[in-house]
């Protein structure tokens, strides 16, 4: 990254469905009483930006207090994370989680949610699984659907590795989409030192200006990276 060396984690989750007593297999309204299992984490995968291992915390393995504990831990560690419609799926999951466990929140990090830049491209669809061909990037795993939960959820051994590397798939995909639509990810948070001369997206000393932007008030530099494209502004002048 650059010289801040800032820790930036790659995480994706996979859910237990939640059980529920029903009258109808449309339109259902499910009430507190007909909930028979809530749901809750089944695994999940994570892994540092620029590194090869994926880590893979389960129930299975290590048991729902030490699958917590250990994602936890390293959203402790890290700066920002990126995710794929994290903010509304996998970062709250995680935090009820949390809460569940008894443990404290882990500290306010920056969250970079790929979702919501590629709805902005106006692509036909933004599903990760049609995402990741279309922009030349591996796919998702396949597997049986909701079949391969209900074997997990029996213990099958072979499902539950099937899982597992369903769920670091997500987490290698997820990191290379991060690496090829960064300079579209707008509002990029400022990952790097105080160094003006880094990019603040990838960390790159390659900086170049280009032209200006004008407003009503000011003229403002324009700088583009040239490692990763992104663009950032440089020196404002006021407009007499």
């Amino acid at each position: 990254m650059n010289v801040a060396n800032p820790k930036i984690l790659t995480l994706d989750i996979e859910w237990r469905p939640t059980v529920a007593l029903v009258w109808s297999p449309w339109k259902v309204n499910v009430g507190p009483d007909q909930v028979l299992e809530h749901g809750g984490l089944l695994c999940v995968g994570a892994k540092w930006l620029g590194k090869k291992k994926v880590h893979l915390f389960s129930e299975w393995k290590h048991g729902r207090k030490g699958m917590v504990e250990a994602i936890h831990a390293m959203l402790s560690e890290c700066d920002a994370v990126i995710t794929y419609n994290g903010d509304k799926f996998d970062l709250p999951k995680l935090h009820g989680e949390f809460l569940l466990q008894g443990l404290a929140p882990p500290p306010p990090l920056t969250s970079i949610d790929l979702y919501k830049s590629v709805r902005k491209l106006g692509f036909f669809m933004n599903r990760l699984g049609f995402i990741g061909p279309f922009l030349g990037l591996s796919n998702k795993l396949e597997h049986e659907g909701i079949n391969l939960w209900k074997k997990v959820e029996a213990g099958d051994r072979d499902a539950q590795r099937r899982m597992a590397d369903y769920c670091k798939q997500d987490v290698k995909l997820t990191e290379d989409l991060y690496s090829k639509i960064l300079p579209y990810i707008k509002n990029h948070p400022y990952l790097g030192d105080t160094d003006p001369h880094h990019c603040g997206s990838c960390g790159s000393e390659k900086l170049q200006k280009r032209g200006f932007r004008r407003t009503r008030c000011f003229t403002i530099q324009r700088i583009q990276c040239t490692d990763c494209g992104s663009w950032q502004s440089g020196a404002r002048k006021k407009v007499n």
